[in-house]
């Protein structure tokens, strides 16, 4: 599988970008309803939002295989028959480019979350199906990690005058640690909206760009399952 993003457009990177953003919002989601999500597509969005200072889009998304929720979901709300369904996964993407823009104009706010960023652990891949006493501990560190990285969207992104209403079932919501898991992938995505928009990315593209979006998730969809 060609994993790697060393192969795409500047256009291609902005659509992958995009993709983690919809990943986020797809995660969310599947957090609110059920109450977990897969570790892998949690650690592909939330490990990116750790890396401050990158040299290249290889250190933020090292394997864009590991967004294909995120393409596929991309691809679901650019769908013009799947609008009603998706309805959630779309009001999430675009509250995460909002909350993006709130941010850009709060230079405070924004040094902070660097700041607090900069002492947190990125997430490792636990296999629970062999839980030893080493794998119980990492999974407390995951959930530390997660736990620090809600109470900074709490202090933060929470203050805001715009806010992001996830809807769910009350069981998980009122959940600690999947409420944890559902504020770091919403700040998650805030992060990867910052690398759109750097990369070109504009709320009026969404609309104009429709048909192209949706046509170039699935390209490289299908980048990724291509022979290297």
């Amino acid at each position: 599988m060609n994993s790697t993003s060393d192969n795409f457009s500047r256009w291609e990177y902005q659509i992958i970008a995009l993709a983690a953003v919809a990943q986020c919002a797809a995660l969310a989601h599947k957090l609110a309803l059920r109450g977990s999500a897969p570790q892998l597509e949690l650690i592909a969005c939330i490990n990116p939002l750790l890396v401050l200072n990158p040299d290249s889009f290889e250190e933020v998304y090292p394997s864009v295989a590991d967004l294909s929720l995120g393409l596929r979901s991309l691809q679901d709300i650019f769908s013009n028959s799947k609008l009603r369904e998706n309805a959630e996964l779309i009001r999430y993407t675009l509250g995460m480019l909002s909350l993006r823009n709130r941010l850009a104009r709060n230079d405070a706010m924004e040094k902070s979350l660097g700041e607090r960023l900069q002492h947190i652990q990125p997430l490792r891949e636990v296999d629970s199906a062999a839980l030893g006493e080493t794998d119980s501990d990492e999974l407390y560190q995951q959930d530390e990690i997660f736990q620090q990285l809600a109470s900074l969207y709490r202090d933060t992104i929470s203050t805001l005058s715009y806010r992001i209403h996830v809807q769910g079932r009350v069981e998980n919501l009122k959940n600690e640690n999947v409420a944890n898991r559902v504020r770091s992938v919403l700040l998650a995505g805030i992060r990867s909206a910052v690398l759109w928009y750097q990369l070109g990315g504009r709320r009026w593209r969404l609309l104009f760009y429709r048909q192209r979006i949706y046509a170039t998730a699935g390209d490289i969809r299908r980048k990724l399952i291509a022979p290297v």
